[in-house]
């Protein structure tokens, strides 16, 4: 191998390195940040309060979001409850679930979005 090869081979190896270890240090930064707890979901309206705000409302504005009125609303959770076995959770309540589910059938909306609307976690809105 003559000395042209060799400093050549070293320049390789040397760069090869350079990269091997930019993209380490960029994996390292992004595997740390799992462990950052910066809350994702900080609305000042959370999905109850939310909900709150629709049903203290125009009606108009509640049926727009959950395409049915108030008076149906309440009904439908009152028979989910009483007779199809619906409950609270340890973190949400009957009435949120059924919001979330009727907001989702009306909007259409992603998993994400939902999550923003209701202040929850995926886990939480595919349930």
């Amino acid at each position: 191998m003559t000395p042209e090869q060799k400093l050549r081979l070293i320049r390789i190896i040397g760069i090869a390195t350079v990269i091997l270890l930019q993209a380490w240090a960029k994996n390292m930064n992004i595997y740390a940040s799992r462990f950052s707890k910066t809350p994702l979901h900080t609305s000042i309206l959370s999905g109850n309060q939310w909900i709150q705000e629709l049903l203290d409302g125009h009606e108009e504005r509640f049926y727009n979001e959950m395409g049915m009125s108030v008076t149906i609303f309440t009904q439908l959770l009152d028979l989910l409850v009483t007779e199809g076995g619906l409950h609270d959770t340890r973190y949400v309540t009957a009435r949120e679930q059924l919001a979330i589910f009727l907001h989702y059938a009306r909007r259409g909306l992603s998993n994400r979005a939902l999550q923003e609307r209701f202040q929850r976690s995926a886990d939480t809105i595919s349930k």
